[in-house]
């Protein structure tokens, strides 16, 4: 009986990583409904994990539960993109101003051999993306503040959605490697004011751009 639960626990989390990560990089579309069966199979898994990674999901608002039971994608927004940005904004900034007074020599290598893959992988744009999470993970891992580091996380999921959008522009991927490179050297300054207000601006900067390109998918789908 143990070992059943242990199976249908695996299968559960293997059919929730799955799924969340084609959420989060739009293979699964917004809008897009998901059933049951058809999961299963895509899996190779019972419905019990299924329904227990639908449950994760929904926790975490990545599925929306429809009136007929059924479930869906939920749709990108212009208005809950700007509130989650603006949070991320701010709990970022506090981030870097707190983590520039961590700063040790160890820190800044790693974030300078990020900042170098990243040039390397500009031109793609998932890598890039995931590069920078790295990046932004290890600015909130230095900052030692980790209340704010579990509210940062609880947006990722959320955000990275959106980010998608703006790392398909090469004008954006590269400015914001511009950006991230702007925010290293305050770090490494130890200037937790500057690192604070660079951060903030890369994060709202991002928004912008976000926001034109939903925009103009909106109005062509």
């Amino acid at each position: 009986m143990v070992e059943v639960a242990r199976r249908r626990a695996s299968g559960a989390r293997a059919v929730y990583e799955g799924l969340r990560e084609q959420i989060l990089d739009l293979r699964l579309a917004p809008g897009e409904r998901l059933f049951e069966d058809e999961v299963s199979r895509a899996f190779g898994v019972s419905r019990t994990p299924v329904r227990e990674a639908f449950r994760l999901l929904l926790a975490e608002e990545l599925l929306e539960q429809m009136s007929t039971g059924g479930m869906v994608v939920p749709a990108l927004d212009v208005a809950d993109m700007r509130e989650l940005y603006g949070v991320r904004a701010a709990l970022e900034g506090l981030l870097a101003r707190e983590a520039a007074d961590n700063v040790d020599d160890e820190a800044v290598v790693e974030l300078e051999e990020l900042l170098e893959q990243m040039a390397a992988l500009v031109e793609h744009p998932r890598a890039l993306m995931r590069l920078g999470q790295q990046l932004h993970a290890k600015i909130a891992d230095m900052s030692g503040n980790r209340r704010a580091e579990v509210l940062l996380h609880q947006l990722r999921g959320h955000i990275s959605r959106y980010q998608v959008l703006t790392n398909k522009r090469p004008t954006r991927r590269h400015s914001s490697l511009d950006e991230h490179r702007a925010i290293v050297a305050a770090l490494t300054a130890r200037d937790g004011q500057r690192a604070e207000r660079l951060i903030r601006e890369h994060v709202m900067n991002a928004y912008v751009v976000a926001a034109e390109a939903l925009r103009e998918s909106l109005a062509t789908s």
